[in-house]
């Protein structure tokens, strides 16, 4: 193995070869940093100095390449990294049951590594639990698995991984997307990403910025990362809620150390029990959003007690073009009986289609001279926390009743008569 250093322009190369390929990892080089123990907890500062001799060791590197000209026909990326522009995905389904990832050297572990490519820290493919297909990779115990990126240094991006917490869960297990990794350089990494699964306190936290989400078990969940590396910015999403959204360079700290680079995740059990990963991916681009909006009333008066009433309202997906929202009326009010709604949910509504009219049918409370309040919600269906209130308000009016049959009989033969007493009997 021979380790080396090239200076080009604010960069530097860590090489080394392995076997007869040589490997090169570009780092960016700054005179002042925070250093972070593995969960990002700051220990110091530590400044670098260029030395004067930089130069001379570079030209070493060229004249290494060149003696090994005849072995090492080009420089490589690592093997699992993939090049800027293409998509990355593992679903676990061509692993077999029992296959330890631990080497990313091994065509056959699909670039997965333990942390500093120690294999101590690999982890198993399982049957156990699986999103899609019949296969996951267990990170349980002392399992720190990684897989590096490398070429993602602009544009927009989604980094998706779908989790399963079993509902005995215990301890506390992290997600990690790094901006900067190397094997060896330990806290020099640099975190962007770090949310932290605490079973104690049955939260979903992304750590150091002391917000929280209701920690989700006993079914899967997307762990949904949008990244903008144009204009410095990361949104991380728990089951469609957003938990985090700040610079990608902040670290979790908000120290603002980090590259504009997506260079690795990191699978962390920090010795909690079993949690499971599958349907993993990085692709180009941001998914299109849905946004429920509804539109209308229902205000009712001089409502007959204990009569059928009806009215209306609009359902519509005011979100971006070609995205799909599913809807369903999840509440009404206590008071009235009978309550329908026509239509009650709705799947795959688009911008496109246009609002869509829902009925709505009750019978109203028996009693007289009342005024009723409350509301109707609606909510996105795969994202409770998008939701709409259709205000409800209904009248009931004094009850018209006449004891004198006479009079009844009079006003019956002769309507427009006795407008004065009509009035002072309420009729």
């Amino acid at each position: 193995m021979i380790i080396c250093n090239v200076i080009e322009d604010i960069k530097y190369y860590c090489c080394k070869f392995i076997g007869n390929e040589l490997f090169l990892t570009p780092k960016i080089l700054k005179p002042s940093y925070v250093i972070y123990n593995k969960k990002g907890g700051e220990i110091g500062k530590m400044n670098k100095k260029l030395l004067s001799k930089m130069s001379v060791i570079g030209l070493v590197v060229l004249f290494v390449v060149a003696a090994f000209g005849s072995s090492v026909s080009s420089v490589s990326m690592k093997k699992g990294v993939l090049p800027s522009g293409r998509s990355w995905s593992d679903d676990f389904e061509s692993y077999a049951v029992g296959h330890y990832l631990d080497n990313e050297s091994d065509p056959a572990d699909g670039g997965w590594k333990g942390w500093d490519g120690d294999s101590a820290y690999g982890a198993y493919v399982v049957d156990t639990q699986a999103y899609d297909g019949v296969k996951s990779v267990e990170v349980v115990d002392n399992v720190d698995l990684v897989h590096e990126y490398e070429g993602y240094t602009s544009g927009q991006w989604s980094y998706v991984a779908y989790q399963y917490i079993p509902e005995d869960f215990s301890g506390n297990s992290y997600f990690i997307l790094l901006s900067d990794y190397l094997d060896g350089a330990g806290q020099e990494n640099k975190w962007a990403i770090q949310i932290r699964f605490d079973a104690l306190n049955q939260v979903a936290e992304s750590e150091h910025d002391a917000i929280n989400l209701p920690l989700i078990t006993g079914q899967w969940v997307e762990l949904l990362t949008l990244i903008d590396l144009d204009v410095d910015l990361f949104k991380f999403y728990y089951n469609g809620q957003l938990l985090a959204e700040k610079a990608w360079t902040a670290g979790p700290g908000n120290e603002g150390l980090g590259l504009l680079d997506i260079a690795a995740v990191d699978l962390f059990a920090n010795a909690a029990t079993e949690v499971y990963y599958d349907g993993m991916s990085l692709v180009e681009g941001w998914p299109s959003f849905p946004d429920l909006k509804c539109a209308g009333e229902l205000r009712l008066e001089d409502v007959t007690p204990g009569s059928t009433v009806t009215g209306s309202f609009t359902v519509e997906n005011g979100g971006d073009a070609g995205s799909e929202l599913d809807w369903e009326v999840s509440e009404y009010p206590e008071w009235g009986s009978d309550w329908t709604f026509t239509p009650a949910s709705g799947t795959g509504l688009t911008p496109e289609a246009g609002p869509v009219t829902v009925d709505v049918s009750f019978v109203a409370p028996p009693d007289s001279e009342m005024e009723f309040f409350g509301d109707i919600k609606v909510i996105n269906s795969n994202d409770p926390s998008d939701f709409c209130r259709i205000d409800v308000y209904v009248l009931t009016p004094r009850s018209k009743t006449v004891n004198f049959p006479f009079l009844y009989r009079i006003f019956e033969r002769f309507p427009n008569a006795f407008p004065i007493l009509r009035q002072l009997l309420g009729l």
